[in-house]
C-alpha cells in the first residue's frame, strides 16, 4: 500500500499530464451535426417498421383463423387411425441362446 502510494505521489503528476495530452491530440473528437440525411429518417423507419410489424400481424391472423379447420380434420384422421396394443418387452432380454432353446 505504501509503494503505490509513493508511486502515485512521484508520477501522479505526469500520468494526469500524459492522460490529457493523450485525450487532445489522439481520441477523435465526436462531430454532432454530421449526422447523414435529416430528421425525418427516423419517421421514415419507424413506419417501415410499424408497416412491417402490422403485416406480420395481419399475416399470422389470417393463417391461424383460415387454418383452423385443417386443423380440427387432421386432428379426426389421427385419431380414427387404427391403434395396435402395445405390449412391453420382458425384462430382462433373453440372450439368443436361451431363445433358441425355447
Amino acid at each position: 500500500m505504501f509503494l503505490c502510494r509513493a508511486a502515485w505521489q512521484k508520477y501522479g503528476t505526469l500520468a494526469r499530464k500524459v492522460a490529457q495530452q493523450l485525450s487532445r491530440d489522439v481520441l477523435p473528437r465526436r462531430q454532432m451535426s454530421s449526422v447523414p440525411g435529416g430528421t425525418g429518417d427516423n419517421i421514415v423507419y419507424a413506419l417501415l417498421c410499424g408497416g412491417a410489424f402490422a403485416g406480420a400481424i395481419a399475416y399470422t391472423y389470417s393463417t391461424v383463423t383460415t387454418d383452423h379447420a385443417r386443423f380440427n380434420d387432421r386432428v379426426a384422421d389421427i385419431n380414427a387411425r387404427p391403434k395396435t396394443v402395445w405390449s412391453p418387452k420382458p425384462w430382462p432380454p433373453k440372450s439368443r441362446d436361451e431363445e433358441e432353446e425355447v
